[in-house]
C-alpha cells in the first residue's frame, strides 16, 4: 500500500476504544507533549453496556459487531500506528490488519483477558501476532500471555493502571459509616458476606446478579444493582472499610477497584491472590487475609473499622502509593515510551509515516 511522509509533525496514532463516546473523552493523550506524539480518539460504535449488568462475562455477537465496525473506522483514515483499548478491540484491529495487510504499527493498551479455553487461544494467536506492544498492568500477565499466544515475553510491557478521573474528598460517614465492596470480576462474595455477618456492620454491594446467584445475603447487607459512576467514588470515600473480596480464579482482577480506590486516599481489606503483587502491600495499603478464611476477613474488616490509627495510616499508605504510581501523568510517561520503542523497532513506522488507507 501507498505511504505518504508526513512532515515536521509527531506521529499520529488513532485510539479505540468501548468507552470512548467521542473524540473529545479524556484520555492518556492530554497529558502527551504533542510534540512528542499525537492522538485521534475513535468513540464506540453501539451503546455502552455497563459492566455489572452484562449476564456474561464475555462479548455478545452484536458487541463484536460493534468492535469491528469500530476498527473499521479507525483504520479508514491516515495515521503512523493504532491503539487498541481493552483486547476485543485490539483483537478486531489486528484481524483487520492481518487481511488487508495493513503493516502500521498496533499496540495494546491495557490488554486484560481469559485465554485458558483451547480454541479461544487457537483464535487469539492467528490475530493477536500482529500485534507489535501489548501493555498489562500486572506483571504475572507478561509471562502467561507470552506462553499462551507463543509470543516473546519482550512483546509485552508492565505499567501501572491509573485513574485519572474526579477524585472525591468528602471524609467518612460518621453517622451512619459502613462497610462497602463492589465489582464482579472474580469476587468471592461468599466469603465476604460470611465474615460482614459475623460483624453485624452495615454493608452496601453493587454488584450484578450473575455474581451474587444462589448467595445468602446476611440481613445487615444491602445489594445495588446499579451507581453511576460518580455515586461509586462518592460511596469509596464515604465508606468506613473498603474491602475487595477475591477468588483465586483467573490471572488477575481487581485492579480497577483498587486503583481508583487508592487514588481516592482510601487503603483496602483484600483477598490475597496472585496478580495482585504490584498494587497490594500489607500492612501499608491494605490488610489481607487468606482466599476463603471468612475468619480473617472479618479480623482484618473489624480492625480497619475500629482502629483509628491503623486506618489512617493504611489510607495514607493508599494514597502515596497511588500518587507514585497510578495517575494520568504516570501512565502517560509510559505511554510515551511505549510508543517510542514501538516505532524504534518498527520498520513501517520508523520514519514517522502515515499511511494511505
Amino acid at each position: 500500500m501507498a505511504q505518504s511522509p508526513l512532515v515536521d509533525a509527531a506521529p499520529l496514532w488513532r485510539v479505540a476504544s468501548p468507552y470512548f463516546s467521542e473524540a473529545t473523552d479524556r484520555w492518556l493523550d492530554d497529558f502527551v507533549d504533542p510534540s512528542a506524539h499525537r492522538f485521534e480518539l475513535v468513540g464506540r460504535v453501539g451503546e455502552a453496556i455497563p459492566w455489572h449488568l452484562k449476564k456474561s462475562p464475555r462479548s455478545s455477537g452484536s458487541e463484536w459487531r460493534d468492535f469491528h465496525q469500530q476498527a473499521r473506522i479507525t483504520m479508514d483514515a491516515d495515521c503512523s500506528g493504532m491503539i487498541g483499548v481493552f483486547p476485543q478491540v485490539t483483537a478486531t484491529l489486528a484481524a483487520r490488519a492481518r487481511l488487508r495487510r495493513d503493516d502500521r504499527p498496533i499496540v495494546s493498551w491495557f490488554f486484560n483477558t481469559n485465554l485458558e479455553n483451547a480454541a479461544r487461544r487457537l483464535t487469539a494467536r492467528a490475530s493477536l501476532s500482529r500485534v507489535n506492544r501489548f501493555v498489562v498492568h500486572s506483571t504475572i500477565e507478561i509471562e502467561a500471555y507470552a506462553r499462551m499466544l507463543k509470543l516473546p515475553e519482550d512483546r509485552f510491557q508492565f505499567v501501572h493502571l491509573q485513574y485519572g478521573g474526579d477524585i472525591e474528598t468528602a471524609p467518612p460517614d460518621i453517622d451512619e459509616p459502613f462497610v462497602f465492596a463492589t465489582g464482579s470480576g472474580f469476587r468471592d462474595y461468599g466469603t465476604f458476606f460470611e465474615a460482614v455477618g459475623s460483624l453485624g456492620y452495615r454493608t452496601l454491594v453493587l454488584a450484578g446478579p450473575r455474581v451474587l446467584a444462589g448467595l445468602e445475603i446476611p440481613d445487615n447487607v444491602t445489594i445495588v444493582d446499579s451507581m453511576s459512576r460518580s455515586d461509586i467514588r462518592r460511596h469509596v470515600r464515604h465508606a468506613r472499610v473498603n474491602v475487595v473480596p477475591m477468588t483465586t480464579d483467573g490471572l488477575t482482577a481487581g485492579v480497577v477497584t483498587l486503583v481508583e480506590t487508592f487514588r481516592h486516599g482510601r487503603g483496602v481489606v483484600a483477598t490475597r491472590r496472585s496478580g495482585l503483587e504490584d498494587y497490594l502491600i500489607h500492612d501499608e495499603n491494605s490488610l489481607l487475609s487468606s482466599p476463603r478464611n471468612a475468619a480473617e476477613m472479618a479480623a482484618s474488616i473489624e480492625a480497619y473499622w475500629t482502629d483509628d490509627v491503623l486506618r489512617a495510616r493504611i489510607d495514607n499508605g493508599a494514597a502515596d502509593f497511588a500518587e507514585r504510581h497510578c495517575t494520568d501523568e504516570a501512565a502517560a510517561a509510559s505511554l510515551v515510551s511505549v510508543l517510542d520503542d514501538v516505532l524504534g523497532t518498527s520498520s513501517t513506522a520508523a520514519g514517522h509515516h502515515l499511511h494511505a488507507a
